[in-house]
């Protein structure tokens, strides 16, 4: 397939691609949504059916992760000849877990030392404590309530990356595939025939804990990783306008359609134009806006972003004109921001140029980039200093 003026690469350039310059921008339009969607309410009917929906900029990065954790393995197993099941899951603990449990620490200084929350609050803290040490806060009823609650998605991200790790290691791609399929199928037709059963029982929670976004992540990169799936949305999606088109339409439905829950009939719309709006970008080798200095350092931190927002959010509530919408949204992003880059250059930054130099299959022999530079592979809806595996979150 030959490039034309609408700038879609070839496939064998897709394959050869390192870095995709947009997903740290939709990685900061995620976690801008998320900001948006836990400061006090705007009065504005559309701006607050946005902010109402702000809680799925946490499905967009689920899509990110499906997308980058399978095109890991599956280059990894075409350059290698096999998947290093033990290694991934090195540089995830790596990458996720010391900042995870820093800002767990931070939150329970805050609870039992500070007295910073109301009695209810810190018992529920205490109720949820081990959920959060070992990462199955999404299981319970009370996932979205009280101190740290946004660690459910980061729950969600860790099971996904040692299920699918697993059954990825294990099964065929066909299986795999069936299995993603199966499961979009089965959960779409049981919400619909019988509700969100999940609300009552426990059982039900654990068995649909799984993200249909992360799902359609995974599948669009086993479509993309065959020269046949490729070509066929690299027809469909040639189009200059294209990913604008499919952006416009995701934002305007984000915007005037307040959803359901997150297996109802319009999230599973929005899931699936994220999906297409992040195709409609991969294939193209540069994307300028999302892929703007300002925005690639934003998607970069947007794991420092997502841990820390809460505390600094609660904080700008208490300062002088803070429960305005406004006010509180844009204080709290500039500090946030400014405080999420210090703990990446500081904390993250040199615990992932240590794991790229001893756990990448497929850049051991590449030296570590510097914090603002643009090479090598990482793995994870929050990874940098780059996005893409070699041979990666977030929530409401």
């Amino acid at each position: 397939m030959k490039q034309s003026g609408s700038s879609i690469q070839s496939f064998e350039a897709f394959q050869a691609k390192s870095y995709f310059n947009a997903l740290d921008g939709l990685r900061a339009v995620s976690i801008l949504m998320v900001l948006l969607h836990h400061v006090p309410r705007f009065h504005q009917t559309w701006v607050r059916t946005l902010q109402e929906n702000g809680r799925y900029g946490v499905a967009f990065f689920f899509v990110i992760s499906g997308f980058l954790i399978c095109t890991l393995f599956l280059r990894e197993e075409e350059k290698t000849g096999k998947i290093d099941l033990w290694k991934f899951y090195g540089r995830r603990a790596l990458r996720l877990l010391p900042l995870y449990y820093a800002a767990l620490l931070l939150q329970a200084i805050l609870v039992f030392a500070l007295k910073q929350y109301t009695p209810e609050n810190q018992a529920l803290f205490v109720e949820k404590l081990p959920a959060y040490l070992f990462y199955y806060s999404n299981w319970l009823a009370t996932a979205t309530q009280g101190p740290f609650f946004c660690s459910w998605s980061l729950a969600v991200e860790e099971q996904f990356y040692l299920a699918f790790g697993l059954l990825l290691f294990l099964g065929s791609r066909r299986f795999v595939i069936g299995a993603a399929l199966a499961a979009l199928f089965v959960k779409a037709v049981v919400y619909e025939c019988f509700g969100t059963i999940d609300a009552d029982s426990a059982l039900w929670r654990v068995v649909f804990s799984y993200q249909e976004s992360i799902l359609l992540g995974v599948l669009i990169a086993f479509a993309l990783n065959r020269r046949q799936g490729y070509e066929f949305f690299a027809q469909w999606l040639r189009p200059a306008w294209a990913p604008a088109a499919l952006g416009a339409a995701t934002a305007m439905w984000i915007c005037a359609h307040p959803m359901g829950t997150q297996s109802t009939w319009d999230a599973q719309l929005l899931y699936l134009l994220m999906t297409l709006t992040l195709t409609g970008l991969v294939i193209r080798p540069v994307t300028p806006v999302l892929g703007g200095r300002f925005m690639s350092h934003l998607g970069k931190i947007s794991y420092g972003i997502y841990l820390l927002h809460m505390f600094v959010i609660s904080l700008a509530k208490k300062l002088p004109g803070g429960t305005s919408p406004a006010v509180c949204f844009l204080a709290s992003s500039i500090v946030v921001i400014l405080i999420a880059s210090l703990v990446y250059k500081y904390f993250e930054y040199p615990i992932i140029a240590f794991y790229k130099k001893k756990l990448s299959p497929l850049a051991a022999n590449k030296a570590v980039p510097g914090p603002g530079s643009k090479s090598a592979l990482p793995e994870s809806p929050t990874e940098s200093p780059k996005n893409l595996a070699r041979a990666p979150s977030g929530a409401a």
